[in-house]
C-alpha cells in the first residue's frame, strides 16, 4: 500500500463511524471503529504520522464500549489511547476528553480510587483551555461531587458541587434541568449530613426550576416533590410533606418514563410518614405497592 494514501484511508474509516454514529447504528459503527483500529496499528509500525488518528479510532470505540456498558473494554482502549498520546502531539481538548472517559469509566466500575484523580486531571486541563471548557469543568465536578458524598467527604463534595453551580448559572443560566440537578445534589448531601434545614432551601430552589423547565408530568418534577417532602418531614412539617409526597405520587404514577426504584423509594418514605401519622393499615398498604412497583420493574 502506498503511504502517502493513508491519512485518506483512515479518515474514510472515522468518517464512517462518525455517520453510522449520528444515525444511531451503533453496532454497524462498532464494527468499523475497530477496522479503523486494526488498520491504523498496522500503519503506525511504518508510519508514526498515523498515531493521532489511531487515537481517533481508539477514542471512537472505547466511546462507544462505555455507552454499551462494557466498562473492561472501554477501559482497555482508553488506556491504549492514553499510552499512544504520550508519543504524540494531540490537542488538550482531545487529552482532557480521554481522560475524563476513562473516569467515567472507572467511576460506572464502581473504582473512585482510580476515578477521581482522571477526573481531577481532566478539569485542570479543561481549565487551562483558551478559552476554558466551562461547562465541560462542571459536568465533571458535578461529577466529582458525587464521589465525594458517597465517600463520606463532605467539604470536598460541597466544594465540588458549589463550583458546578457557580459554572452552570453563569454559563448556562438559571433555568435549566442541569442547575436543577446539581441543587438536588447539594439538597441530598445536606441532608445525609443532617443539615436539614439548608436541604429544605436547595430542594425548593431544585423545585421551582422543574416548575419553571419541565413537563408537568416529567419524572423529574415528581422526584423533586419528593425529595422536598422527605426533609419536610424530617423537619416535623408533616402537613407540606404530606402534601408535596401526594404531588410526587401523582406525577410519578401518570409518567411512562419514570424510575421504578425512585418511584419505590417515594412511596417507601411516604409511608413512613403515614406510619408516624398513625395511620399503619395505610403505610402497609404503599408498602406493598412499593415493592409491587419494584418487582414488576425487575421482572
Amino acid at each position: 500500500m502506498n503511504n502517502n494514501n493513508h491519512p485518506g484511508v483512515l479518515k474514510v474509516l472515522l468518517d464512517r463511524v462518525k455517520t453510522l454514529q449520528e444515525d444511531n447504528k451503533n453496532t454497524e459503527a462498532a464494527i468499523s471503529a475497530q477496522t479503523a483500529i486494526d488498520t491504523a496499528r498496522r500503519i503506525v509500525e511504518t508510519d508514526p504520522a498515523a498515531i493521532p488518528q489511531l487515537i481517533a479510532a481508539l477514542e471512537m470505540l472505547g466511546n462507544l464500549r462505555r455507552e454499551a456498558g462494557d466498562y473492561p473494554n472501554a477501559e482497555g482502549l482508553y488506556l491504549e489511547a492514553l499510552q499512544r498520546a504520550d508519543t504524540s502531539e494531540i490537542s488538550s481538548n482531545q487529552l482532557a476528553r480521554l481522560k475524563s472517559s476513562l473516569a467515567a469509566t472507572y467511576d460506572f466500575s464502581q473504582l473512585p480510587e482510580s476515578a477521581i484523580p482522571l477526573y481531577q486531571q481532566s478539569i485542570e486541563l479543561f481549565e487551562a483551555m483558551d478559552p476554558p471548557a466551562e461547562l465541560d469543568v462542571a459536568n465533571l465536578c458535578s461529577n466529582l461531587g458525587m464521589l465525594y458524598k458517597e465517600a463520606g467527604d463532605f467539604d470536598q463534595a460541597e466544594d465540588n458541587y458549589l463550583k458546578a453551580l457557580e459554572i452552570l448559572e453563569r454559563v448556562a443560566g438559571r433555568e435549566n434541568a442541569d442547575v436543577a440537578g446539581v441543587y438536588n445534589n447539594l439538597g441530598a448531601l445536606y441532608q445525609t449530613s443532617g443539615y436539614n434545614g439548608q436541604a429544605r432551601e436547595m430542594h425548593n430552589q431544585a423545585l421551582e426550576i422543574h416548575k419553571e423547565v419541565s413537563d408537568p408530568k416529567h419524572p423529574d418534577l415528581g422526584q423533586s416533590y419528593g425529595n422536598l417532602a422527605t426533609v419536610l418531614h424530617k423537619l416535623g412539617d408533616n402537613d407540606e410533606a404530606l402534601r408535596n409526597y401526594q404531588l410526587a405520587i401523582r406525577i410519578l404514577e401518570s409518567s411512562q418514563s419514570g424510575d421504578a426504584k425512585i418511584f419505590s423509594i417515594v412511596l417507601a418514605n411516604f409511608a413512613s410518614l403515614m406510619r408516624e401519622m398513625g395511620k399503619e393499615r395505610k403505610a402497609v398498604s404503599i408498602e406493598k405497592r412499593a415493592q409491587k412497583i419494584l418487582r414488576r420493574s425487575s421482572a
